[in-house]
């Protein structure tokens, strides 16, 4: 059977989406500094004295956030002219390491208090709740049906709820059409899922779950939003009823990627189960190994093929077996080797970004259009452990 092709060279992009939310959110930290800000100085020193007060405290994932808002704001003022190239560079990489010295421990806020770590315990509270439901005269309409099964197999199959919205089962796999296989976030827009080994009543479930998703589409005529929504209140309401943990739709994600972690599953696989492209994703924005559940939650299996993209795709040495013992790995100890693997060139260039307007921008409520036709004449480059680059085309 011919190996499959996979985006092993590609790298991730910003949309115009992504590039237009970090400067919004930018110009409001501007805002924020410039009234703030002691004497005169410019966009430089006003994010300077906001971050320079040895007291404050941010997550990491808030550091890295602000990072990319200010690089946004500094970018549209060095095409605006309001700011040197050589300022802007220097500046940038000032702003960064002031914004890692911010980095810490931090109370949590609305934001934070999401639950990952959700416990096997809760987990089978959950799922009596609905099976002392289902024998109520009423029974459980559709919306429960769907969120029982989601919350049944969800940590079996670690997917993002909208990603069953276009899953398949054939042959002992699991389909899945990756929701973030744009932007080379992800190896490809599909990823198979090995699902042998798994028990019969959850295979069964995710069937019946599949069924059901688009019968439920189509009582709200198509708006997946609203479904996610009358999903997250019911579940919300269950977990306050029962009395645990308020569970969110993506808990269980993070319970099946910390049981692969505990597993043994290497970077590699966890990656190509969970649909990334990098294997730091995993790492830094899901439950840690030590909330993992019992290694029966940890029966799907990766392609094998797309491990060995995702290895090549990182610079790893590929893993000939993985803590588990599990013979899944073992495919790759006959797997080619780095420079084995083709290759396909990269561009001569990355295509650059720029944000433009033909309005002023006064205030924190200014929203830039993104115009195609200068998108070559700015690029904000950040290579990990580099300055920051800017070039002009």
């Amino acid at each position: 059977m011919p190996k499959r092709a996979f985006l092993t060279d590609t790298k991730p992009t910003r949309t115009n989406e992504t590039t237009r939310s970090y400067l919004k959110g930018g110009l409001v930290l501007l805002a924020r500094a410039l009234k703030r800000m002691t004497g005169p100085g410019d966009v430089i020193d006003a994010f300077r004295q906001l971050f320079e007060d040895p007291k404050l405290t941010y997550r990491p994932a808030t550091t890295r956030t602000y990072q990319q808002q200010i690089k946004a704001v500094i970018a549209r003022k060095l095409y605006d002219e309001e700011l040197g190239r050589e300022r802007a560079i220097s500046g940038l990489a000032e702003l960064k390491a002031l914004l890692k010295a911010r980095r810490g421990p931090c109370p949590k806020r609305a934001s934070r208090k999401k639950l990952k770590a959700g416990t096997h315990v809760e987990y089978r509270r959950l799922l009596a709740d609905f099976a002392d439901r289902v024998r109520l005269s009423g029974g459980l309409d559709r919306t429960d049906i769907v969120l029982s099964m989601l919350i049944k197999v969800g940590p079996f199959f670690g997917l993002r709820p909208c990603e069953w919205l276009h899953a398949t089962i054939l042959d002992n796999e699991l389909k899945v059409v990756n929701a973030k296989g744009g932007n080379g976030r992800a190896m490809g827009k599909v990823r198979a899922i090995g699902i042998a080994s798994l028990p019969r009543k959850i295979v069964k479930s995710a069937h019946l779950l599949i069924e059901q998703i688009p019968l439920l589409l189509a009582e709200v005529c198509g708006d997946w939003r609203k479904i996610l929504g009358r999903l997250g209140e019911r579940l919300a309401r269950i977990c306050a009823r029962i009395e645990i943990q308020r569970w969110s739709l993506y808990t269980t994600r993070h319970v099946a990627i910390a049981t692969w972690k505990s597993a043994g599953l290497s970077d590699a696989e966890i990656a190509a189960l969970a649909g990334h492209s990098s294997t730091r994703t995993a790492r830094q924005h899901y439950a840690g190994g030590r909330h993992g559940w019992t290694p029966e939650f940890a029966c799907a299996r990766p392609d094998p093929d797309l491990v060995e993209s995702i290895v090549a795709r990182n610079s790893m040495v590929p893993v000939i077996e993985s803590a588990k013992n599990d013979p899944m790995s073992v495919a790759l100890a006959t797997a080619r080797t780095l420079t084995e693997i083709p290759v396909v060139a990269s561009p001569a260039a990355r295509p650059h970004r720029v944000i433009v307007s033909q309005m002023p921008y006064e205030g924190a409520h200014f929203v830039p259009i993104i115009k195609a036709e200068v998108m070559s004449q700015i690029d904000v480059i950040e290579e990990e452990n580099e300055p920051p680059v800017f070039s002009m085309g």
